[in-house]
């Protein structure tokens, strides 16, 4: 189960000179600590809010503020890597980053690979956690503010800093939580500016099965098939996404079909779940999260994306089933702009 987010500042070191010095840094950077969150087996991809690429990243001006960021010097590629696999904006993680580790340079970042500073719940929250690489640091805090964006829908630098530090909070008796917002702010303009717009998902809309944008690489409705040749009803739509991404529950439900080898009629690996009046199925997985008769909540973690069955290549077959039989599923799509090819 995930674990609730709670702030406290770090105070604590068994020297007492370096005890001053880093209470010191400290209260001139404003950084707080928050409970790391253990990944449940089913990552939650939706239910809060939904977030829409709507700029690029001013490579120029990203990259350069890596130059000279100690532990983070270099990593600009990585931060962008991570901040894609968890639907999140780069510019934002990064910001929340360099502000939490005093620009790459605190103790927890440099001695524990903890950017974000996560505690570990196997200590009781008490003590910090140590991750192996930088880039396991990077994933958990990716997948926390994953969580805090898009299944809690905390879409604005104000509300994060609401939960990240609360103004007024029984930990913060001298005030310096208030200087989390802006300073997040402020290191989002320097890098560049946000690249995605995130809106409070209204509950009971359909979900994009795949992250991040809808590209449409063959539609619902008659074609020439492209395996065999021959003129024939495709009956969903094919989603493009790469090999490996979460592919996600449209809508909450139960699930019903979950293969794990075979073939299965040209779908490959595939996943069918009953919403009530309606079933989805998810065709062409590399990989099944999920078994029969588990109950999914809209945004779960279905499979990875991949090209099993009869495909000629990494996609997402996704298909919406009523009783009268098949539909076009884009018009349960409607609060997404398709992106063309």
């Amino acid at each position: 189960m995930k674990k609730l987010l709670w702030i406290v500042p770090v105070i604590a070191s068994p020297v007492l000179l370096l005890m001053f010095s880093l209470l010191a840094l400290l209260l001139f950077l404003g950084v707080f600590i928050i409970f790391i969150e253990e990944d449940d087996e089913q990552m939650n991809f939706g239910g809060g809010a939904i977030c829409r690429a709507d700029g690029e990243i001013s490579e120029t001006v990203f990259f350069s503020q890596f130059n000279d960021a100690g532990k983070f010097t270099g990593k600009g590629q990585v931060f962008i890597d991570v901040a894609e696999k968890y639907g999140i904006d780069p510019v934002l993680m990064s910001a929340v980053a360099f502000h939490e580790t005093g620009f790459g340079t605190s103790p927890a970042v440099i001695t524990k690979n903890n950017p974000g500073g996560l505690m570990d719940p196997a200590t009781g929250s008490k003590y910090l956690y140590s991750f192996a690489t930088i880039e396991d640091g990077l994933n958990a805090m990716g997948n926390t503010l994953h969580n805090r964006i898009i299944k809690d829908g905390l879409t604005t630098i104000a509300d994060l800093g609401s939960v990240y530090a609360p103004i007024g909070a029984d930990n913060d008796p001298t005030g310096l939580n208030k200087h989390w917002v802006p300073t997040v702010t402020k290191l989002v303009a320097q890098f560049g500016g946000l690249t995605m717009n995130c809106e409070v998902n209204v509950i009971g809309e359909w979900m994009l099965p795949v992250l991040n944008e809808l590209r449409v690489t063959s539609p619902f409705g008659y074609r020439i098939h492209p395996v065999h040749g021959d003129v024939r009803l495709h009956t969903g739509v094919d989603l493009a996404c790469a090999n490996g991404d979460p592919i996600i529950s449209a809508q909450s439900g139960n699930v019903i079909f979950a293969s794990g080898t075979g073939w299965s009629n040209g779908y490959g690996l595939h996943v069918i779940v009953n919403h009530g009046e309606v079933t989805t199925l998810y065709a062409h997985l590399n990989s099944t999260k999920v078994k029969i008769n588990d109950v999914v909540s809209q945004g779960d973690v279905l499979g990875t994306c991949g090209s099993t069955g009869t495909s000629t290549g990494n996609h997402l077959h996704f298909e919406i089933i009523r009783a009268g039989g098949k539909e076009d599923p884009m018009p349960y799509l409607t609060e997404y702009t398709a992106v063309s090819e």
